[in-house]
Order: structure tokens, then C-alpha cells, then sequence
């Protein structure tokens, strides 16, 4: 575990199983999310990046990248063979703003976080302007753990959810 890793309260396991589920719940939802009234609906998809670990290695073994990695045959085996999610970028679409994050290691920090392009006049107004949008990627990523934990503590995980992640990454649907 390195130093950054230290006290937070995600345990690896969590994060990993995070990032699977997104992975499979933006397939499975069309990429549309309802993340309620404070967000409202965000389109999020698996962007240029998968990294994978063994579940007993703190150590990215393999990565996959370049256009649409999540379709790859080979980022499907590597769950199926028991490795597990160390990162994932993920896009974002609220609205008619697209961010880009990506979530990585067992306290998914957001890394190399690309916001909308700001539009506006004087220096102040666009330091006001990027911080407003830091803060909104921040929410929706929130909201998705949410999700998440909304799905992972509800009655059916282990009768629906769970069964379906798991012939998802077999290719049985």
C-alpha cells in the first residue's frame, strides 16, 4: 500500500468493484445514468483506459488503451480470468458539458480530470468558472458511487445485479 492509500476508507476491493460496475451498468443503461434531482440524467461511458491487477498485487499487469479499450475481448478476459480494476477513464456528459476522469487505485483518486472548455471574459471569471466545473465533475463521480452503493446494499444485488455482472463478463449476454 503506498503512502496515498494510507486511512482511506475505500478498501481495494470496493474501488475495483466500483469501476467494474460502472463499466457494466454504462453498457448495460445505454451509457444514461439518473443520478437524481441534484444531477439529473449523465451519460457516462469507459473512455481510453483500463488498468488491471491481480487481486493479491497492488501492481497494474496489464493495461489497455486507445479508442474504446471496454469493447476489447481482451479487457472482458482479463476480468474473467480474476484480475480486477485498478483504474478506469471514464467520460462524462451533463448537459452539453464533457468531462473526462480518470478513477485510479483503491481510494479512486480522480486523475488527469479534463474539464469543458470555458468561454468567458476577464481572468476572474474563468478561475470562477473551472472551479464551478471541478466541483461538478466531483458530484458526478459522488453521484455514481452512490449509485453504486444504492445497487450494492439494495435487495437486488445478489438476485439480479451480481448475476448479471458476472455473465456480462463471461459474454453470456
Amino acid at each position: 500500500m503506498s503512502d496515498d492509500d494510507r486511512g482511506l476508507p475505500l478498501l481495494p476491493h470496493v474501488a475495483s468493484e466500483f469501476y467494474a460496475w460502472v463499466w457494466w451498468a454504462s453498457e448495460q443503461r445505454g451509457g444514461v445514468f439518473q443520478l437524481g434531482d441534484e444531477l439529473g440524467q449523465v451519460d457516462v461511458w469507459v473512455d481510453e483506459r483500463l488498468a488491471f491487477r491481480s487481486p493479491e498485487d497492488t501492481k497494474v499487469s496489464a493495461v489497455m488503451t486507445g479508442e474504446n479499450p471496454s469493447a476489447s475481448i481482451e479487457a472482458r478476459a482479463a476480468l474473467a480470468g480474476g484480475k480486477v480494476l485498478q483504474e478506469v477513464r471514464l467520460g462524462l456528459r451533463r448537459d452539453d458539458r464533457e468531462f473526462f476522469v480518470t478513477l485510479k487505485g483503491p481510494a479512486a483518486h480522480l486523475q488527469g480530470l479534463k474539464l469543458p472548455q470555458v468561454v468567458t471574459d476577464g481572468d476572474a471569471e474563468v478561475v470562477f468558472e473551472r472551479l464551478h466545473l471541478y466541483e461538478e465533475a466531483v458530484l458526478i463521480v459522488g453521484g455514481l458511487f452512490r449509485a453504486y452503493a444504492e445497487a450494492r446494499n439494495g435487495p437486488a444485488w445478489g438476485d439480479e445485479v451480481l448475476p448479471g455482472l458476472r455473465a456480462w463478463i463471461l459474454g453470456e449476454t
